[in-house]
């Protein structure tokens, strides 16, 4: 039975078609009730250059696009039809690249003895949306250990990239002449957050994906669910406390979909154990109310009993698709003394 989205109980506010559109086609399949209301809104009068930009600036052109064209692409302008299959060809020619990119860089990692977790990108797009094609995306994301960090640069280096910049637990590399871009993690969020991480606890877990006919390492579906929640809450953090990319909580609501076999039981333990419970728990509230993702009834229960994770939810998406549904630029907190005290306060609070 299909979940109906109640805006109103959530969001606290009547949004308008073009966003309500956008979340209906915000997943990989859709129910017959559901690709019947993406006729009904795709037939109101709608400002298209709003729902493109919108849906460019989410990351999700591709399920936006692929949903219309299903279901009724005589409903979309010829301009906004054109944009959009446009973007559709770029994005999916590019994570083509991405994924042959990601399958070189893996071989010669594995020739110098590094050990590489790949994650996002390539591997969700591939194992979870189903399609390299239906997810949005613009990098290759590898997991090291901290101590491999200069042996892998000298790789990356050795392929032509260049180190770009360096952040707390990530050095972004970047390669002109194909315009790639490769981040190398050896952690998953600021030393604020004292989260500790183990390479050898998180590869000894690791499953095996098949990605263009090659084994690929990735981590397992519990370790994803708890990266890909805390991703979510990191960019919040990091920018203005606000959902910065509505394609992440769609990652969690398809991770959830795609793998019905995950143990929640380790699910929460582990999170409570790294203190991660709340981000947990406000991760889950998003990808349940906004996209229907579907959840336990014994988790349904425990998140919804958390007011507070419910109240932080709601507070990053209170620009969710108004005029300040902007992408904020990363800021320094250390010359800013207004977003360190948000920082603090939405720290506390998670």
């Amino acid at each position: 039975m299909p979940i109906e989205f109640c805006p109103s109980s959530f969001l606290n506010r009547e949004l308008r078609p073009e966003a309500l559109l956008l979340l209906c086609c915000a997943r990989t399949r859709i129910s017959p009730h559901e690709a019947g209301r993406i006729k009904t809104l795709a037939g109101m009068p709608l400002d298209w250059a709003f729902l493109c930009k919108a849906a460019e600036k989410h990351h999700l052109t591709q399920l936006l696009f692929r949903h219309l064209s299903a279901t009724c692409p005589e409903r979309m302008p010829a301009e906004s039809r054109a944009r959009l299959r446009h973007q559709f060809r770029t994005n999916a020619g590019a994570n083509l690249e991405l994924a042959h990119a990601l399958i070189d860089l893996l071989k010669k990692f594995a020739v110098e003895a590094i050990q590489v977790i790949p994650f996002k990108g390539s591997i969700l797009a591939n194992c979870t949306y189903g399609k390299l094609a239906l997810r949005q995306y613009y990098d290759l994301d590898l997991f090291i250990r901290e101590q491999d960090i200069e042996k892998a640069g000298e790789v990356l280096v050795g392929e032509g990239y260049h180190c770009d910049k360096v952040f707390d637990r990530e050095a972004r590399y970047k390669r002109s002449e194909k315009d790639l871009e490769v981040d190398l993690h050896w952690g998953f969020a600021p030393r604020y957050f004292h989260l500790a991480v183990d390479f050898d606890e998180l590869y000894g877990r690791a499953r095996t994906e098949s990605l263009m006919g090659q084994p690929v390492i990735t981590f397992s579906i519990e370790d994803f669910l708890q990266i890909l929640c805390l991703q979510v809450i990191k960019d919040g953090w990091e920018r203005r406390q606000q959902l910065e990319q509505l394609s992440k909580v769609c990652d969690i609501a398809e991770h959830l979909r795609a793998h019905p076999e995950l143990n929640w039981t380790c699910v929460l333990q582990n999170a409570r154990r790294d203190g991660l419970l709340r981000i947990l728990h406000c991760s889950l509230i998003l990808a349940h109310e906004l996209l229907g993702a579907d959840l336990p009834l014994p988790v349904l229960k425990k998140i919804e009993s958390d007011r507070k994770a419910r109240k932080h939810a709601q507070r990053l998406c209170r620009s969710l698709f108004t005029e300040a549904d902007t992408l904020s630029p990363l800021e320094n907190p250390y010359l800013s003394v207004g977003l360190r005290f948000r920082q603090l306060i939405f720290y506390l609070g998670m």
